[in-house]
């Protein structure tokens, strides 16, 4: 993919923020940082009213949770007022944007990873776990995440805590190892009762990652998604 097919395209000439309040948020979460973001995905609807993107923020220092590597984004524009309006995240992981864009009625084949731009999924579990995080996370809240850089392996950590108080094991450890040799990144989640619980066995690592206990059929919850709040932390 040429390196022009990364930068967002924004479509907003002729419009102005629908307020003081946007024009100041939309500086502070997305212009000043214009020139280190590259878009991974970017949709546009065909009535010109929305657009979507997922955006890798180049700018995130690795290693401090409050700054996610990836921005979801949806633009609302009124053609008749010449104006418009926002919402963005931070988010860690790439399926957790999707959700969060699907959740604003993005269609999800806009939002698939584009030839070329990051890492593939390594297996077959990848994909199944992306999948339902894709289709689930507005089940979920972000308690905590952590990027870390290196090579040849980075590692991104993110801890879940699911928003149904019926949920056994409400905390979900994922962990996503991204191969630089290979452009592949793993991904697992494993299941605790508390939040000290998963931390500790991140820091240890010395038994395997627990499961969701027999009672529970599925490690992720089976309701599906609905346009509501997706997790994550303004950026």
């Amino acid at each position: 993919m040429p390196s022009s097919d990364y930068e967002p395209v924004f479509r907003l000439e002729g419009y102005q923020p629908a307020s003081a309040q946007v024009a100041a948020q939309f500086r502070d979460r997305i212009a000043l940082y214009e020139a280190d973001l590259n878009a991974l995905a970017q949709h546009h609807t065909t009535d010109g009213r929305q657009s979507f993107f997922i955006l890798h923020d180049t700018s995130a220092v690795f290693g401090l949770p409050i700054d996610m590597p990836l921005v979801a984004l949806h633009i609302t524009r009124d053609p008749e007022a010449r104006t418009f309006t926002f919402e963005s995240e931070g988010l860690p992981l790439y399926a957790l944007a999707q959700s969060w864009l699907l959740q604003r009625h993005c269609p999800a084949s806009a939002v698939g990873r584009a030839e070329g731009s990051g890492t593939a999924p390594a297996d077959e579990t990848t994909i199944a776990l992306e999948q339902r995080l894709r289709d689930h996370g507005n089940q979920f809240s972000i308690a905590m995440s952590y990027s870390g850089d290196g090579y040849p392996t980075q590692e991104t950590a993110v801890l879940l805590k699911v928003t149904d108080r019926g949920q056994p094991q409400p905390y979900r450890l994922l962990l996503e190892t991204t191969d630089l040799r290979t452009f592949t990144h793993q991904l697992r989640e494993g299941a605790f009762d508390t939040a000290d619980a998963a931390l500790a066995w991140l820091e240890d690592r010395s038994t395997p990652m627990p499961k969701t206990r027999p009672a529970a059929s599925q490690q992720l919850p089976v309701k599906p998604a609905g346009p509501v709040a997706a997790p994550g932390r303004a950026r």
